[in-house]
C-alpha cells in the first residue's frame, strides 16, 4: 500500500514517525535514570529532592568514550535542606550513563549556603 505513489517518500514517512517515537521513548527512559541518580545524590548529602522538578536542561550529540555517538542530557532538579529555601543541582548523562551529578551547596540551619566539595 503505497501513500504517495513513490517508494523512497513512502518510507520517509513511515520512518519519521518510528524515528520520534524512539527519541521520545529513549528520552523517557533517560529521564527516569536522571531522577533516580538524583534522588541518589540527595539521599548522599541528606537533602530533600522535590517531586516533579527533574527537567531536561540540554540536550546534545556527542560521542561515548567507545566512539558511538550517543545523546548528551542535563537534567536540572531542585532541592531543599530545611524546606525553607529552594536550590538546584545538575544530573548529566550521557546516552543512559551518568557523566556527572553536581550540588552546588547545602544550607545549614541558619539559611548560609555551605558549599559541596
Amino acid at each position: 500500500m503505497l501513500i504517495t505513489g513513490n517508494f523512497f517518500l513512502d518510507l520517509v514517512l513511515i520512518c519519521i514517525p518510528i524515528a520520534l517515537l524512539i527519541f521520545w521513548w529513549t528520552g523517557m527512559k533517560a529521564k527516569d535514570i536522571a531522577i533516580q541518580h538524583a534522588r541518589k545524590l540527595c539521599n548522599r548529602e541528606s537533602v530533600q529532592l522535590l517531586d516533579y522538578t527533574v527537567a531536561l536542561k540540554h540536550i546534545k550529540p556527542a560521542r561515548k568514550v567507545s566512539g558511538a555517538s550517543a545523546w548528551r542530557r542535563e537534567y536540572q532538579f531542585d532541592f531543599t535542606v530545611h524546606g525553607e529555601h529552594r536550590d538546584q543541582g545538575t544530573v548529566t548523562l550521557l546516552g543512559h550513563t551518568l557523566v556527572h551529578s553536581y550540588l552546588p551547596y547545602i544550607r545549614d540551619e541558619s539559611g548560609n549556603r555551605v558549599f559541596v566539595h
